[in-house]
């Protein structure tokens, strides 16, 4: 993976799915939590980053100095003393965005450090998202038959393997569907790493794409949503069915994300538009973010009745405030 840098920015060119795969390969996860902490010296980030040889750790927290997210320093004498800092602002607003997103959705050790095997996890999502396979399981399981049927360059054989990687990764959850076929659906772990996806997509606004972009696309938008929205239990909406609209910065797009509110009062999400709406919620790409990012709703304008509001407030509250069971 070449990110070359440019002037004022690191990543350039860098997709959601490589800034993910890049937290989740080797020490460089690990490395950008334990900078956030204070510039370092090379002994002390050894030691701090645990789990990994020196040698590992100089290779990775190398790699993050060439692409503009640690500052490397050297002091001279005898011998002579390298630190690490997180740079400014590049690497210490990503290292913002994970720190928030461990406090509510990876698995921390009894020390406080993040388990190793929760930055793998961001590596295999990064696999399903560039893939599509969160988008095809957005509204509803499929089997590996109907997976590999996705637009993709991947075999049957390829997804069948996959599948149970992001199954053992706590990202997919399997059944058996009709005529005894296994059938996998996404997590609910799955579900809150749209905040996680989110995050990263401010992110990229600011650091890595053009200033008239805002870091996601309005199909990548509505796929987070369309994740995310059945986090929510709306007990006082039983039977009501909500639209949402994500339209591109330029308004060249929009993509339509359709619910259900069942009896019980969970919320699913629904292929086709439902035969009758309650409500619905439209906004731009750049409205949805502050949306899912702090729960700040006045850029999504809503009609109908309150179901569209009261989603509005309980999604950010599922994404980032209830316990992950």
């Amino acid at each position: 993976m070449q990110l070359p840098g440019r002037e004022s920015a690191c990543f350039a060119g860098a997709s959601s799915a490589d800034v993910l795969r890049l937290l989740g390969i080797g020490a460089t996860g690990a490395i950008l939590m334990a900078l956030g902490e204070g510039p370092m010296r090379t002994k002390a980030l050894t030691e701090q980053v645990s789990g990994y040889t020196a040698r590992t750790i100089y290779r990775y927290a190398g790699q993050l100095s060439e692409l503009e997210m640690v500052d490397r320093e050297e002091e001279f004498g005898v011998p002579s003393k390298v630190v690490y800092a997180l740079s400014d602002p590049c690497g210490t607003d990503l290292h913002a965005v994970v720190n928030r997103f461990a406090g509510t959705s990876l698995t921390r050790l009894p020390d406080g450090r993040l388990d190793a095997r929760a930055w793998t996890s961001l590596s295999l999502l990064a696999d399903m998202w560039e893939a599509g396979m969160v988008e095809s399981l957005s509204w509803e399981g499929h089997s590996p038959t109907e997976l590999a049927r996705g637009q993709h360059e991947l075999s049957y054989h390829q997804i069948n393997r996959r599948t149970g990687l992001f199954k053992a990764g706590g990202l997919l959850e399997e059944w058996q569907g009709p005529g005894r076929r296994r059938c996998y659906g996404l997590t609910r772990k799955t579900r809150r790493d749209m905040g996680m996806l989110v995050g990263i997509a401010r992110w990229r606004n600011k650091h890595v794409v053009a200033g008239d972009e805002v870091g996601m696309t309005a199909v990548e938008m509505a796929t987070a949503l369309r994740v995310a929205l059945p986090l929510m239990h709306l007990p006082d909406h039983c039977g009501e069915c909500l639209q949402m609209n994500v339209v591109s910065e330029d308004a060249s797009e929009s993509e339509e994300v359709w619910t259900e509110v069942r009896d019980d009062g969970t919320v699913h999400s629904c292929s086709e538009a439902p035969t009758q709406l309650s409500s619905s919620g439209s906004g731009k790409v750049g409205a949805w973010i502050p949306l899912l990012l702090e729960g700040d709703s006045r850029g999504i304008s809503t009609t109908g009745s309150c179901l569209a509001a009261d989603s509005l407030a309980v999604l950010y509250a599922a994404l980032w405030t209830q316990q992950l069971v």
